[in-house]
């Protein structure tokens, strides 16, 4: 696998990569054993809180902003996906009808479902509730990514 340089008017740069791209173009963790987080949300600054917690703490992060880009990420994502991170209420497709599916195309993902309704989803769904701080979803995926 090569690192890529960008080069701008003449000056290159080293490339500081969080991920490498194949050759196929697609997305790939730059650590083989390097957990990936699919975070969906609607919520531009929850995304962003999530995506920067979790590859601070290490993580791999796939974003998208409703469930229908999150099945589209997964689907064209072609290594494991450890965890989804996902809010319950979103445009197009909710968090539930999104682990519905995605469970079924990777039926060994975790789920960690958020929300700030006082509406809970169903026992045995790991949960947190919104507003969070950030110590608490490191700790959640983790948990998460460990079972």
């Amino acid at each position: 696998m090569e690192h890529f340089v960008l080069s701008h008017e003449g000056r290159s740069q080293p490339l500081a990569l969080k991920h490498e791209i194949d050759i196929s173009g697609r997305l790939r963790p730059v650590q083989p054993d390097q957990p990936v987080i699919l975070v969906a949300d609607d919520e531009v600054a929850i995304r962003n809180i999530a995506r920067l917690t979790l590859e601070e703490a290490g993580y791999f992060v796939l974003t998208a902003g409703d469930g229908e880009q999150a099945l589209d990420l997964s689907r064209g994502f072609h290594g494991t996906i450890h965890v989804l991170v996902s809010d319950v209420m979103m445009p197009k497709l909710d968090g539930m009808a999104l682990r519905e599916q995605i469970l079924r195309e990777r039926p060994t993902v975790k789920v960690l479902l958020m929300s700030g309704s006082t509406d809970r989803p169903s026992e045995g769904v790991a949960f947190l509730p919104k507003p969070f701080e950030t110590g608490q979803l490191e700790q959640r995926v983790q948990e998460l990514v460990q079972t």
